[in-house]
């Protein structure tokens, strides 16, 4: 169940989705982002931007936290220890919190009422995890997955957050046989 954010402006799948894109295509992003090879890239092209690995002790139990306007991320050591090895939540993760990054700087935060559910599409989380699906997983190379597996296989996601996505597209998948994805290599060197 995913935790309820704070009301911010409406946005559809498909305007997140377009913006993860374009965020993704001016990175000359290959296949299997490398997503911490992304945030390194971001200290130098975002003035102001700070990525900070921190432990649990200073962060809880949250996995990271974004401070939009202060262009801060946060993500704790172990979750990002964890995305560095390719571990598919982690890198969801951190893919997330830029989501927070990108989407929500500017935003005037509101926290909902207790007992009234915010629509989804104007709940921050439901909205950073919305911007992860669409930058981690190229919706063109999507539709010739065929599988669950193959999603999770080819863009390092967890098999929860693959079904997710392949359900979206479901119908639509091809018979094309995908090339290997990309998991090491000399991008951005």
């Amino acid at each position: 169940m995913r935790k309820n954010g704070v009301i911010v402006p409406p946005l559809s799948t498909q305007n997140i989705y377009t913006i993860a894109k374009s965020i993704r295509a001016a990175m000359n992003s290959p296949l299997y982002v490398p997503i911490d090879r992304i945030y390194e890239v971001l200290l130098k092209l975002i003035k102001g931007f700070s990525f900070e690995i921190v432990t649990k002790a200073e962060i809880g139990d949250d996995h990271g936290l974004t401070y939009p306007d202060k262009k801060i991320i946060q993500i704790r050591e172990d979750i990002y220890d964890g995305a560095c090895r390719g571990n598919g939540r982690d890198r969801f993760t951190m893919a997330h919190e830029l989501g927070h990054l990108f989407l929500h700087r500017g935003v005037r935060f509101a926290r909902s009422p207790k007992g009234i559910e915010i629509p989804v599409y104007r709940n921050s989380e439901w909205q950073a995890d919305t911007f992860a699906s669409g930058f981690l997983v190229d919706e063109g190379f999507l539709r010739r997955c065929e599988s669950v597996e193959e999603v999770a296989d080819t863009f390092g996601i967890s098999i929860a957050a693959a079904k997710c996505r392949f359900g979206k597209n479901e119908g639509r998948a091809g018979a094309a046989t995908p090339a290997r994805p990309f998991h090491q290599g000399s991008w951005m060197a």
